[in-house]
């Protein structure tokens, strides 16, 4: 299996560069690369997570780490990955909930306004975590005071609940566009709906948690004290599980779909199937934990 997957990335990328598909295979490749980007960050965001309950001493050295010049470099461009790959994403939805809107003339007229609103969107953040780059790493300058800045805990759920309700919405319409032509008849379908159900609460659910966390709050003010008082609302508590729950399982079935591009064998594909199951149990439950115990003891 390994010297088939092999050869099957190799024959992959060499396409790509030969194949002259244009927008519509920039945004094929664009949407691959930026959901892979953001599915790495979101495996180590849980770890480092996780150890403000199971290792508190644990946590400021993770924190530490991200306070470093080379990942902020990174999370500025991670804005620019998430902002792509949610509206990319809801592209695809809008396309599918009528078949006859995926034409060549469509497609590239899409592309292009997708990468202007990310661009757009992504300027103002890049922005202001580029400062806060500027003042705490390069020119070490005390920061001006800044208001702290908090959401009331029901607004957390009041967003969630929102979202739900808008996700059975789109559910509806997309069950009647399902490759199978209607319901959840196998698994695979199941899937499809799942994916384009979950995008659409995640754009909003991950936008508000890299603009809290990454430009309005800054990773330099976030400490055990932050996240502990994040978490003793029940509203935090519920919009954190639910972007742990979506997003992880999200990300790890649109790796799947990347992974059985170069595995052929039936045998094979449920393998990696249920070990990718497997993985996405143990670390949302690792997850929910650390969310659910709150800060640990030292």
């Amino acid at each position: 299996m390994g010297n088939s997957s092999a050869t099957g990335l190799r024959t992959t990328l060499q396409g790509a560069l030969r194949y002259r598909g244009r927008e519509g295979q920039w945004s094929y490749l664009l949407n691959r690369v930026s959901g892979l980007g953001t599915l790495l960050f979101l495996t180590l965001h849980i770890l480092d997570t996780a150890t403000v309950y199971f290792s508190p001493s644990l946590y400021e050295h993770a924190i530490a780490l991200y306070r470093s010049t080379p990942f902020m470099l990174g999370e500025i461009a991670l804005v620019a990955a998430v902002l792509f790959h949610g509206l990319n994403g809801y592209k695809i939805i809008y396309f599918d909930l009528d078949p006859r809107r995926w034409t060549a003339r469509n497609e590239a007229r899409a592309f292009w306004w997708v990468c202007g609103l990310s661009f757009v969107l992504w300027v103002p953040a890049a922005y202001f975590m580029g400062r806060a780059l500027y003042v705490n790493n390069i020119c070490r300058c005390p920061a001006p005071a800044e208001a702290g800045f908090s959401i009331p805990g029901w607004a957390e759920a009041g967003i969630v609940i929102a979202l739900l309700v808008s996700l059975i919405a789109v559910l509806r319409n997309a069950a009647r566009t399902a490759p199978s032509g209607g319901g959840i008849p196998n698994f695979e379908t199941g899937m499809w709906l799942f994916m384009r159900g979950s995008g659409v609460l995640l754009v909003p659910l991950v936008w508000i948690h890299v603009l809290i966390n990454d430009v309005l709050v800054g990773v330099h003010a976030i400490d055990l004290d932050y996240v502990a008082l994040r978490w003793a609302t029940w509203g935090w508590l519920a919009y954190d599980v639910a972007l742990l729950g979506f997003a992880f399982a999200h990300g790890l079935n649109g790796l799947r779909g990347v992974l059985v591009d170069y595995v052929h064998s039936p045998s094979a594909r449920r393998a990696l199937g249920y070990l990718i199951l497997g993985a996405w149990l143990i670390w949302t439950a690792v997850g929910a934990v650390a969310i659910i115990g709150g800060v640990g003891s030292p």
